[in-house]
Order: structure tokens, then sequence, then C-alpha cells
């Protein structure tokens, strides 16, 4: 887990999402770091073992960058992207918070922040909403 103070999100690079351009010059991971704002942000990286498309284990690293109000630990804003996701374009697996209310706190479920898929136009139902079961560890 990270955190930056005085933050924001880059939303300009979460808009290229929908762009091949965002592959470049590891413009996915940069989406991840924080910009200069009013915000703490936090970042968190998850290392899991599953199976690829090509049906081989590996090694996947669920993204999460939350930004959070500083005087209320609210939770304002985020994204969860799968860093190795193989099907192009990358916002085939961006998943945004839709919940505004929760406030960050050590040991909150995933789920509570009811992430919904970004591009929704050709999914069902049952892929629209994030279901991870994660709990976010604040301290070591």
């Amino acid at each position: 887990m990270g955190k930056s103070e005085h933050s924001d999100l880059n939303y300009s690079a979460f808009r290229q999402f929908d762009s091949f351009e965002i592959y470049k010059d590891n413009g996915i991971k940069k989406a991840f770091e924080p910009i200069q704002g009013n915000f703490d942000i936090y970042f968190f990286i998850s290392a899991f073992t599953g199976d690829s498309f090509d049906g081989t284990r590996k090694t996947f690293h669920d993204y999460l960058i939350l930004k959070v109000n500083a005087k209320t630990e609210a939770i304002i804003d985020g994204f969860q992207y799968t860093l190795e996701w193989a099907e192009p374009p990358p916002i085939s697996d961006l998943y945004r918070v839709t919940d505004k209310t929760r406030k960050l706190s050590d040991g909150i479920n995933l789920n509570q922040l009811q992430m919904t898929h970004v591009e929704i136009a050709y999914l069902t139902e049952e892929e629209k909403v994030l279901k991870d079961h994660g709990v976010l560890k604040l301290k070591e």
C-alpha cells in the first residue's frame, strides 16, 4: 500500500484506456501514479495466481487506486485494473468506484466499494460489477 498526500487521480490517463495509445511507455502503470492535487491517494497492488487465457497458470497483479478526502477519509473515486489483462483495449477490464458513501478504513472489503465496469455496453449484468472478496490492509 502506498499513500500520496496533496494528490489527485490522473483522469486524462484513465480516459486513454479506450485507446491502444495507453500501452505505450508503460501508460497503464503511469495512470496509477498520482498527480498533484488536494486529496490523499492510496495505491494498492494485489498479486494472485490464476488461469491465463492460454490455459497456463500465471501471476496477475490487480492495481487499485483510491482518491480520498484527507479530512473525512471519504472515498471520492477510484479505479481497479488487472495489469496482465490480455484482451485489448484495456478499458475492457477497467472498473470504477461507484459507492461514494464509504470511508477508507483498515479491513474494508472491496465489494463494499461497488466497483462497476467503465465500459458496460457489451457486458452481461453479471460482468458489470467487480466481484472481488479482497480486503484492504492499510497497515502492514
